[in-house]
């Protein structure tokens, strides 16, 4: 009846039959036998090159490392820190910034923020930071989501925010891989630092147990949760193992397949073989516990616990164990795992020789209200220096990226904040914010 057309249509069906049938095989199949694609290697080029040199003179410097200059100068130079002290020389054609006896601190790192995967204005347009149609999506990935345009983030980098881990939200045990941005340009592209390290959300506790327990799947309670986290982290160990067989059998030239491949445990065999920074919503003293149980069970390292209120209590395991905490100054409260804190916590954490971070949670606490935090922890308690490393080198660290931000010293990223006033005081906003040696911000 339809001629030639009906042939070729009856031809598509076809094909789509028997394409939908082989997808159905491969489907059933426990893991997925090909190759994945050789990503494209990323720009080593600066998206916005600095173009002249600046010198900052007559400045106390706040290095981050507990040290304090006095009447030093910064150089400002091919998006590097150059030179730093009392006689550092200005370059050829260096635009010259009095301080005045300023503070210049270095660019402040949130390594704790959803700016971008949950959007201003907020609503569910804009909420992208959790794929709560299941809880173990260490698969996705915070950059698909995130939307530079976001008005929260000209906001933040006004604050002096230069840098920030955009993580997945805590409605999955397992969320997702994240995002590193310095906050400038206008795309993804300009906003995504290069050649990042590598790190993934998961979270313990309430939220997950909440969202899906109420939906009738597990996890309904702790116990449910940690065995989900078991059973998908041997899934991944098993796929590992099997990698590691085909490569011996390989470099003997014995390999008759593809090497064992699956995109969805891809992230956690990098977790298992340490290339992966792992960063974990924990609030609870037994959560903290059942975390690191299972972190010994598997064989990997936890980077950082995030809002960990109960962290306090516990300084001797997290030191021990080598896990940053990523913390509030003074919220909480806002629900059960969150009522046993002491504004004490970051002092004393402190003091415990345990490396504190203060971060955001941005929407929860605006980012551009970083700093107010870190003074408020001052407030109770935290020493000046510790505070401003909170916010600064201590984050750069637990994030990996230590070696390139969060202190003022030669060869770092020019992130550089001038301040206003003392970073500390109540309406503190720096006067200039260098992103690698661009004032992005001059007031």
């Amino acid at each position: 009846m339809f001629g030639h057309a009906g042939s070729a249509l009856r031809l598509l069906v076809l094909v789509a039959t028997m394409g939908g049938l082989l997808m159905g095989c491969a489907g059933a199949a426990t893991t997925v036998v090909r190759a994945p694609a050789k990503p494209r290697p990323e720009p080593q080029v600066p998206p916005f090159p600095q173009k002249s040199p600046v010198l900052i003179r007559n400045a106390t410097v706040w290095v981050g490392n507990g040290k304090v200059l006095k009447n030093a100068s910064v150089v400002l130079n091919k998006g590097r820190i150059e030179a730093v002290g009392a006689n550092a020389k200005a370059p050829p054609g260096a635009k010259v910034i009095d301080a005045k006896g300023r503070i210049v601190t270095p660019g402040l790192v949130d390594m704790h923020s959803h700016a971008g995967v949950y959007s201003s204005p907020h609503g569910m347009a804009h909420a992208d930071g959790n794929e709560m149609t299941n809880p173990l999506t260490p698969m996705v990935r915070a950059v698909d989501a995130f939307d530079p345009e976001d008005k929260a983030i000209p906001r933040a980098l006004a604050g002096g925010v230069t840098t920030a881990l955009v993580l997945p939200g805590s409605g999955n045990i397992m969320g997702g891989e994240a995002l590193y941005v310095k906050f400038r340009g206008k795309t993804v592209a300009d906003m995504r630092i290069r050649n990042p390290p590598r790190a993934m959300k998961m979270a313990m506790g309430e939220n997950p147990k909440r969202i899906h327990g109420r939906k009738g799947r597990t996890p309904m309670s702790r116990m449910g949760h940690a065995w989900l986290m078991r059973k998908r982290l041997d899934k991944a160990r098993k796929l590992r193992d099997k990698q590691r067989r085909w490569d011996r059998e390989a470099a003997a030239g014995k390999a008759k397949k593809s090497r064992p491949y699956d995109p969805g445990l891809e992230a956690l065999i990098a977790l298992l073989d340490g290339k992966v920074r792992l960063q974990v919503h924990c609030y609870e003293v037994h959560d903290i516990e059942t975390l690191v149980r299972i972190s010994h069970e598997f064989g990997f390292q936890v980077a950082a616990v995030h809002h960990a209120l109960e962290a306090w209590k516990v300084p001797d395991l997290l030191r021990s164990n080598n896990i940053a905490v990523a913390t509030f100054s003074d919220l909480w409260g806002f629900k059960m795992e969150a009522y046993d804190a002491s504004v004490r916590g970051p002092k004393i954490l402190h003091e415990k020789g345990v490396a504190l971070a203060i971060k955001t949670d941005h929407p929860v606490i605006d980012n551009r209200d970083l700093a107010w935090e870190a003074a408020k922890a001052h407030h109770y308690g935290l020493p000046e220096q510790a505070a401003i490393a909170a916010i600064t080198r201590v984050p750069a660290q637990a994030i990996g990226l230590g070696d390139r931000l969060g202190t003022v010293e030669v060869g770092k990223d020019a992130d550089v904040l001038l301040w206003d006033r003392h970073p500390f005081e109540i309406g503190a906003r720096p006067a200039f914010v260098w992103v690698e040696g661009i004032a992005w911000v001059k007031r």
